[in-house]
Parts: structure tokens; C-alpha cells; sequence
């Protein structure tokens, strides 16, 4: 489109990595152009210090290159990997990979700085005008993290768990155990347990990432959830097998090895104000990215086709 400027944000996640391209409009606006997603598990298995898998990283390359090349020439690109990326001893690698086979510079962001531009774009994705203390939680897979704006001040933290590694620490059995449901419970709360007063006199929840917009496609399309359809939605999938969860995920199957985790995060999240509804939105720190990037306030409403 004449005058407009076309940018690409690509978020290197543990579970998945994601790009989205939009369009800086003359008159400031910008428009969603096209969203696409894969999960290259760059987080299987990881533990802090140890490598992420090969084969991951090239997938995760390759994905990056691909898109590139659907989307056409762009005026700007930012990429930023999150917690994998913070946590692996061999993040040179996937550096190397990303600007070797796609041209891109991966920036690996702090948990505070990953907080900042998710709730930068969630926010702007939705009407939260009304909201005094809205708190934005995204899921994601060695982490989630938190941010309140109270008083004018934006609060971040980072909480060391996420759907993989609650995931491949607690629930082993295929199904999953009552008691492995229970500790993992437990694990949760004890995590959260610290960030207390980031979360408490919070007036609106949203809810940012895959496990959550995911929860949303469960719940037939529904962008509004409470405590307790996300509690039965935990309870009916993680007695599935997970041949069944990737019947029921059919959206997104490969979702299926740790939507467990992190429904169980999401519907402990939503358990501090169990009367209100979490607000689910596709917004987050790719629209952080761009937002932060260009300088434009909001994006045209709407979601891509291809928006999970």
C-alpha cells in the first residue's frame, strides 16, 4: 500500500516461535497483515545452563526465513527471544542461525522487559478503558509473567514457571494422576504465592499467549472465560490421553504435550478473583514490539485469519 511502512515482530519463544507483519498507515494507524505460528520447542527439556536442541533451532530458522519470504520486502524486523533464549548456555547458536538463514538479529529480552511489551500490546489490543488496575498474565513455556498498571506505575515480574517446565517437572502420567493434578496445583500456588501483591487489587484480568487463546478455541470461540469453566476445561483435559488432547486441540495438536501445564497455571491465575472473567486476547509482545517500534498507540481493531 503506498506510504505505508511494512514491520515484522517475531517472538522466539520456549514452545513456540511466532512472527506477525503489519502495516504503519499515513495516518498512523497500523493493520494486522498477517500472523503465523509454529512450535519448535526450544525449551524440551531444558535446564538452565543446558543447550537447546539442535534440530529446534534450525526449524526455528527456517520458520523465521519462510515468513520473510511470504510476507516481501519490510522496512524493520525485531526479534527477541524470551525465556529459552535467557536460559540456554547456547543462545549464540540460535543467534547465529536466525541471522545466517533468516538476516535477522535476535535480542534476548530480561522477564521485566518480556512483561513490558506483552502487556504493551495487550492492552492495546483490547478496551481496558474502564479498568483502574488491569493485569495482564501471559503463559508461556519456562515462564510467565505479570504486569499491573496501579496508580499510573506499571508493575512487572517474571515467575520462573510455564506450561513446559511445570509440564516435564510434575505431570508424567499419560493421564494425568489426581495426584500429580494436586501437586502440581500446589507447585503453582507456592510460585505465585511471592508476586501476591503484583496480582491482588487487580480489576481486570487478561490473559496473553497460546495456552490462553488456546483455552479460548476450547471454549468454542468465547474471549471471556471464568474461574470455573477453566477449572472443568482443566479437569476434562488432562484425564484425556494425549493422542485424545490432540483430537480435541485439533486447532493446534501440537499444543497438546503441555496444555495441561498450562491450563493449570491459567485456572490458579484466574482462582485469586474466582467471581471475575479472564479476558483473553491474541494481543502481546509482538504487538509490543511493533507498538514500542514504530511509535503508533493502537492497532486497527481486528484480528488476522490466521490469529490463534
Amino acid at each position: 500500500m503506498t506510504g505505508a511502512r511494512r514491520l515484522v515482530a517475531i517472538d522466539v519463544g520456549s514452545n513456540t516461535v511466532r512472527a506477525l507483519a503489519a502495516d504503519v498507515m499515513p495516518d498512523g494507524q497500523m493493520m494486522r497483515l498477517t500472523d503465523r505460528f509454529q512450535m519448535t520447542a526450544l525449551g524440551r527439556g531444558l535446564e538452565t545452563g543446558g543447550d537447546m536442541d539442535t534440530v529446534a533451532i534450525r526449524q526455528t530458522a527456517e520458520f523465521v526465513a519462510r515468513f520473510l519470504c511470504e510476507v516481501g520486502p519490510v522496512d524493520g524486523v525485531y526479534c527477541v527471544g524470551t525465556a529459552a533464549a535467557r536460559d540456554a548456555g547456547n543462545t549464540e547458536e540460535l543467534q547465529r542461525a536466525l541471522h545466517d538463514m533468516a538476516g535477522v538479529e535476535l535480542t534476548v529480552v530480561t522477564g521485566a522487559e518480556e512483561a513490558r511489551l506483552t502487556f504493551m500490546g495487550a492492552i492495546a489490543s483490547i478496551d481496558s478503558s474502564a479498568a483502574v488496575a488491569p493485569l495482564v498474565a501471559d503463559v508461556g513455556g519456562r515462564s510467565t509473567e505479570l504486569t499491573v498498571l496501579r496508580d499510573g506505575q506499571v508493575e512487572v515480574c517474571s515467575v520462573a514457571l510455564g506450561a513446559r517446565s511445570l509440564t516435564e517437572n510434575c505431570l508424567h502420567c499419560d493421564p494425568s494422576s489426581e495426584e500429580e493434578m494436586a501437586a502440581a496445583r500446589y507447585v503453582v500456588d507456592g510460585a505465585l504465592a511471592a508476586y501476591a501483591e503484583i496480582m491482588d487489587g487487580a480489576d481486570l484480568f487478561i490473559a496473553a499467549g497460546g495456552t490462553a487463546c488456546s483455552a479460548a478455541m476450547l471454549a468454542g470461540g468465547r474471549w471471556e472465560l471464568g474461574h470455573s469453566r477453566l477449572m472443568h476445561m482443566q479437569e476434562r483435559l488432562c484425564r484425556m490421553t494425549l493422542e485424545g488432547r490432540r483430537a480435541a486441540l485439533a486447532f493446534d495438536p501440537s499444543r497438546a504435550e503441555i496444555m495441561c501445564g498450562g491450563l493449570i497455571l491459567l485456572e490458579r491465575l484466574a482462582a485469586r478473583a474466582p467471581d471475575r472473567c479472564v479476558i483473553i486476547t491474541t494481543g502481546g509482545i509482538r504487538e509490543g514490539l511493533l507498538l514500542s517500534g514504530s511509535g503508533v498507540q493502537k492497532f486497527v481493531p481486528g484480528r488476522c485469519a490466521s490469529d490463534l
